[in-house]
């Protein structure tokens, strides 16, 4: 199959593991997102119907991959073939309510965000894809599990406003650690999870994140909080992933995991086990042609009136940043001067205020 990919590039970047599981699976994947210093790709406003006629040969299908950086493809609903989004932080904002009525079909990485998805769409192609591990970066390298406890993530303000900055707190000032303050490439985050005996995982809101995957995929126990947002569907909590409830009980389990390796080692190894054979990038790519393959091109933006698809694309082009984009469209709309500046000023005051 012949797949336009589009999606922020960079190398943890989720599109960038999807673009390889699909390419392991023998289909043609294009990459149509901005172009990089590092990678070739298209302009911010260019209309996706160029893009694709452009391509030889033509695409099947199109897939928008969140994050997506200071990009979102225009004229996507005028597109001839199926398309469909891969909506990751669901949790945080409500801008990806508008990127969903442009797409045919629609995954999001959270359970609890599927019947919201559907009524905003009023479709019912809207369907739980959990994230995974990607294979290629991240397994266990067979080495010695020289921290008590590892992590990897980000410090953003919503992460600290969770506890997440408490929690690593508490773990760091009682155990032994990788460097929490740095970035790691996708290959070093394969190699520190393979040094730790427990990974740690907290969420912002009870979501799903990439390290329960990620984590287990390197064979270290994982060790995450408690949340009935699926993850009960995923793993065991009992014999595969540990959970915790609160700080106290969080020092309690790392204490009492660390204690016990032969537990921890079955715990870790059941996990593993699991990931291996149900979370992997690769699955998640067939589950995406599964649905995308009986799917109906329904997108409500497809039948949408000029008004409607200029309302949802200003709330996406000022969320991303997308200027430039904003600015066509209201020329585009023929509005005056002043009405183009007032259609363009709350994309302008988040990029001053960034």
């Amino acid at each position: 199959m012949n797949i336009a990919l589009g999606y922020r590039w960079f190398e943890t970047a989720l599109g960038y593991h999807v673009h390889r599981a699909f390419t392991t699976q023998g289909h043609a994947v294009t990459y149509v997102g901005l172009a990089t210093e590092s990678r070739p790709g298209y302009g911010e406003t260019t209309s996706i119907l160029e893009i694709c006629k452009s391509l030889n040969p033509r695409p099947d299908l199109f897939i928008w991959i969140d994050p997506a950086g200071r990009y979102f493809p225009r004229d996507i609903e005028l597109l001839d073939l199926p398309t469909a989004c891969y909506l990751v932080d669901v949790h945080l904002g409500h801008w990806r309510e508008q990127v969903a009525r442009f797409f045919d079909v629609v995954f999001v990485a959270q359970k609890n965000a599927v019947q919201r998805y559907r009524d905003v769409v009023g479709h019912r192609q809207v369907f739980w894809l959990p994230l995974a591990a990607a294979p290629d970066v991240h397994y266990d390298h067979n080495v010695e599990r020289i921290y008590d406890v590892g992590f990897v993530g980000n410090m953003i303000r919503e992460h600290v406003q969770s506890g997440r900055a408490r929690r690593l707190t508490l773990i760091a000032e009682r155990f032994s650690t990788n460097n929490l303050n740095r970035s790691y490439t996708p290959e070093e985050v394969g190699l520190v999870y393979s040094q730790s005996k427990i990974v740690f995982n907290t969420s912002i809101a009870g979501d799903i994140t990439m390290r329960l995957f990620e984590g287990t995929a390197c064979g270290a126990m994982m060790l995450t909080d408690q949340t009935d947002n699926g993850l009960g569907e995923l793993f065991d909590p009992i014999s595969e992933v540990a959970t915790f409830q609160d700080d106290a009980d969080l020092i309690r389990k790392i204490e009492t995991y660390l204690a016990d390796d032969a537990r921890r080692i079955l715990v870790a190894g059941a996990g593993q086990a699991r990931t291996l054979a149900q979370h992997l990038y690769p699955h998640r790519a067939e589950q995406m042609l599964a649905q995308i393959g009986t799917a109906g091109r329904i997108a409500p933006m497809r039948t949408a009136g000029p008004a409607d698809k200029l309302s949802a694309r200003r709330t996406i082009y000022t969320h991303l940043h997308m200027l430039d984009a904003l600015f066509d469209d209201a020329r585009q709309a023929g509005l005056s001067p002043i009405r183009k500046a007032q259609h363009a000023l709350p994309g302008l005051t988040r990029r001053v205020i960034r």
